[in-house]
């Protein structure tokens, strides 16, 4: 367990977690940079109410995060099953271009005239055909893998950025508290009414 001082609004926490420090102090910069950008855009804004604020930004900025995640989960689902159908096409080619250079050596050995040589011919087209197609369908099962693996590799950002909004709700839920906490003790004390109570 890693115990983190950082600073929020000016004021010193405590931070405790398994992840590096480094993430740590990350998560507290962030939230730190959220409420002094409201609180600069917003000068009458107290304390506690511009903590809900950064907290219901945090909070949309989770919910995006989730559904973009969600989003790119299932494009990558999507691409990998196309994949697999490219790769099933790709083996059926394959299965089809070897039959015809099995029957085009057949052709080739029991053939011997004039009519042989025009048959080899359409089946060396047929042939340059089936390549085309094979060579044609590779290419696209290289590019759909391409996309497959960054699609991959955005989704596990989103899950990184995800972990990352959620510290930051529950360490911004704790200030709230906190903030309410400091509040209502100084209502206690400004109420003249509570003072009058107590002579």
């Amino acid at each position: 367990m890693n115990v983190v001082t950082i600073k929020i609004n000016g004021i010193e926490y405590n931070l405790k977690g398994d992840e590096r420090e480094e993430y740590l102090h990350m998560v507290g910069s962030y939230v730190d940079k959220k409420i002094k950008n409201i609180m600069d855009n917003n000068e009458k804004l107290s304390t506690s109410a511009a903590a809900i604020l950064t907290a219901i930004n945090l909070g949309d900025d989770m919910f995006k995060s989730t559904s973009l995640c969600k989003e790119l989960k299932g494009k990558g689902e999507s691409l990998e099953k196309h994949d697999k159908d490219l790769i099933e096409q790709l083996e059926s080619l394959k299965k089809q271009l070897s039959h015809l250079e099995d029957y085009n050596q057949e052709l080739t050995i029991k053939c011997k005239n004039v009519e042989k040589t025009k048959y080899v011919k359409t089946l060396e087209q047929e042939n340059i055909d089936m390549q085309q197609q094979l060579e044609a369908l590779q290419e696209t099962s290289k590019t759909c893998s391409e996309e497959n693996r960054k699609v991959k590799i955005q989704n596990k950002e989103m899950k990184f950025k995800l972990q990352s909004y959620k510290y930051k709700i529950i360490d911004s839920q704790n200030k709230l508290i906190e903030y309410q906490i400091s509040l209502a003790k100084q209502k206690k004390i400004n109420n003249p009414l509570l003072i009058s109570h107590k002579k």
